[in-house]
């Protein structure tokens, strides 16, 4: 019984991780419209104690661990201004970042495709 109850668990589970990552395909990154925000894993939900407002727009800084938890692929930290007009509205009421999986100075995107944030944030 604790088989079946954990199988279930486990389809559930990557249901609703399926169901993430697919509204994340859809979208692309406003400025930078060349690729899709998502390539599989390498988007998560932000943790609210990484992002500060500013004037000039949203600073997010993660650490290594944290990044990696977002990216799998991604070993080094994140500290990046995001101006307003690349922040998109989130569809399930919550933040979200997709990474790069480095930081390439030279990459127009900063190493990140795509953030969302609520609508009301």
């Amino acid at each position: 019984m604790m088989r079946s109850a954990l199988a279930v668990l486990a389809v559930l589970c990557s249901v609703d991780i399926a169901f993430a990552h697919e509204w994340y395909g859809k979208r692309r990154d406003p400025i930078f419209s060349s690729t899709t925000c998502c390539g599989g894993a390498d988007c998560a939900v932000l943790p609210a104690h990484t992002m500060q407002v500013t004037p000039d727009g949203l600073m997010v800084t993660l650490t290594a661990d944290e990044a990696n938890k977002i990216n799998p692929n991604r070993f080094e930290p994140f500290q990046k201004l995001i101006e307003f007009d690349r922040i998109q509205v989130s569809e399930d009421g919550k933040p979200h970042i997709c990474l790069q999986p480095t930081q390439n100075d030279f990459d127009k995107r900063q190493g990140y495709y795509c953030i969302f944030l609520p609508a009301n944030g």
